[in-house]
């Protein structure tokens, strides 16, 4: 099981914060598209993410009383057959949204920091500062730290996975 504190938000200013992201020396990692399978589940989500050849489960949970800063609990599986998966895990636990994206994946500190372009929803901001080696209280100010440098606006922040925006 691993942890971290996370905010997802609408994107208005992609460019903007790409400049500010190259201003705090954080470092690109990748852009790769995603597609995510969400099953329905009594408890948080529980998604199938196929991603460039790689394939994984991925159980989470968090609070979705605000939009946080807030805490996620994670765990993640790697996957050999993404197709025999997916059929086994519908025939207990029905497919209630796909969804996919263009995610692009920057690094700074302990924070990864999505640029995600979501089919028919446009574009979002993901932060998740992990709590590898640090403590939650620590995460959650290098989050702030990061909230602060990217000039976000937390009236802004959601609550919700992009799930249940389309679910919308």
């Amino acid at each position: 099981m691993a942890a971290n504190i996370e905010i997802k938000a609408p994107l208005a200013d992609r460019a903007g914060v790409q400049s500010r992201l190259r201003d705090m020396c954080a470092d690109e990692q990748w852009t790769r598209r995603q597609l995510d399978t969400f099953f329905s589940v009594p408890r948080g989500w529980l998604k199938l993410r196929e991603e460039d050849g790689r394939v994984e489960l991925i159980a989470y949970t968090r609070s979705t009383d605000d939009a946080g800063p807030r805490a996620s609990d994670y765990q993640v599986l790697p996957v050999h057959d993404a197709a025999a998966m997916s059929e086994l895990l519908a025939r207990v636990a029905p497919i209630d949204a796909v969804v996919e994206k263009q995610r692009t994946m920057w690094l700074w500190r302990h924070t990864r920091i999505h640029l995600d372009r979501v089919a028919g929803l446009g574009d979002f901001l993901e932060l998740e500062t992990v709590l590898d080696g640090i403590t939650e209280e620590a995460a959650m100010a290098e989050c702030d730290e990061v909230i602060a440098a990217l000039a976000l606006d937390r009236s802004t922040f959601l609550a919700v996975p992009y799930r249940d925006l389309i679910a919308v």
